[in-house]
This record gives structure tokens, C-alpha cells and sequence, in this order.
């Protein structure tokens, strides 16, 4: 699974633009009332409105050594998030064979950039935001998690993705995931409720596919091309 871009809403277009790119320097134009960065290979899409009862979450995927040199990247633009022990680096369960930082846009949205060891790209100069690969991760607020899964795996062909819950389901690959939670959870490593009054997500998977599974959550899939 790959993820082709990412929808939501923001409080304040001109404050999105200065943060995803003045501050960490990723390419961006404006639409009619929205931001569109470039992520990598992926978009996120920012469209003016409010955000929602709670917050976003987005992974964003680094070549798997180059996390030293992100950290300070990152570390000289903004606050990294630390969990309840003070840590700012994070190991994720050893099925995924990755590690994280985390920091927070504007609005609040709880940002990731993960090294996925099992990704073959051994770039190693200094990082800069052009060696983001793609948004590989999206959180997905829905009310009936198991059920959501089940629906989104058989309507695209997703597999899921380690282990999960009831209120925590991620689906697809180590090259795109959607995390289904249920909304109020927390976002790790912080105390920040999931939540969204709007969210589209355009993936590529085996098949064409439109899932709404919960009010103002759009999923939607292209086709892979064929080999």
C-alpha cells in the first residue's frame, strides 16, 4: 500500500504555510482555500476550516540512517515530543523494525518522522527535508474500530499490519499504513485525543475502492499500475 496523499482541515492557512514550508522547507503551492505540500511522493492537503474535535496524526518516512541527522535537522525547528519519561526516540514494536521522533504542527497534529529498517535506502549525508520519502503512516478516527478494519481490508485489499485492538487497528504495509483508532485515544508519545470533523485519504492498493467509515472520513483507492 502506498499513500497517495492526505486531506484535513486547518485553522489557519497562512500559519500552515509558514510552518510545513518556511520552517521545514517542503515544497508547497496554494489551491482554492487550501495548502498543498509535498511530501516525498505523497501530498497533504490543507484546507481551511475547523480542525476538529481532536488532532491528526502523519508518519513520515526517512531513509533508515539518517535518523541521527533528521534529529538534529528537526531539533533545530521545533520542540521534539518526549513521552512521560522524559524520552524524545522511540524503538516501535520489533514487528515494524523502526524508530521514531515526534513533534507537533501548528494546530497540533502529532507529526512522526520513522526510520523503517527494512526499507532498502541507506542514504546517509547530511538530512535535509528532500530525503523524506512519503507520508507512510495516517491516523483514522473511527467509532467501531475491529469493524472498520474488516470493512477497509476487504474493500482494498489490505492486509493488516502487526499486531492490534479494539481501539487501535493499523492496516497495510511497511510502505503505507492507515491506523485505525478510536477517537479520543491518545496520540503517542503525548496526552492529545485523536478526532477529525473532516479526513480524506487517497491510497494506491489492489483495487479501485471508496470507504466512508465514519461521518467526514473519506478513504479511497487507485489502482496499483499494472507491472
Amino acid at each position: 500500500m502506498r499513500i497517495i496523499s492526505v486531506a484535513f482541515n486547518t485553522s489557519d492557512l497562512r500559519r500552515a504555510e509558514a510552518f510545513y514550508g518556511e520552517l521545514l522547507g517542503l515544497p508547497v503551492h496554494h489551491r482554492e482555500r487550501e495548502l498543498v505540500v509535498r511530501i516525498g511522493s505523497s501530498a497533504l492537503v490543507l484546507r481551511e476550516g475547523p480542525p476538529g474535535p481532536g488532532r491528526q496524526h502523519l508518519a513520515w518516512t526517512i531513509p533508515r540512517r539518517q535518523l541521527t541527522s533528521a534529529k538534529q535537522w528537526l531539533a533545530s525547528r521545533v520542540t521534539l515530543l518526549r513521552d512521560a519519561d522524559g524520552l524524545d526516540e522511540f524503538d516501535m514494536p520489533s514487528a515494524w523494525n523502526a524508530r521514531s521522533l515526534y513533534f507537533a504542527d501548528p494546530d497540533g497534529n502529532i507529526l512522526e518522522l520513522i526510520i523503517r529498517r527494512d526499507i532498502p535506502d541507506d542514504r546517509d549525508h547530511p538530512f535535509t527535508a528532500a530525503d523524506i520519502q512519503n507520508i507512510s503512516e495516517a491516523g483514522v478516527p473511527v467509532a467501531e474500530v475491529t469493524a472498520a478494519a474488516s470493512e477497509i481490508r476487504s474493500a482494498f485489499g489490505l492486509p493488516g499490519y502487526g499486531s492490534g485492538s479494539a481501539s487501535f487497528q493499523p492496516l497495510g504495509t511497511v510502505d503505507g499504513m492507515l491506523i485505525l483508532v478510536t477517537p479520543g485515544r491518545a496520540w503517542f508519545p503525548t496526552k492529545e485525543p485523536s478526532g477529525t470533523l473532516r479526513l480524506e485519504v487517497v491510497i494506491e492498493a489492489e483495487r479501485s475502492a471508496r470507504v466512508a467509515p465514519a461521518p467526514g472520513i473519506i478513504l479511497t483507492s487507485e489502482p496499483r499500475p499494472a507491472a
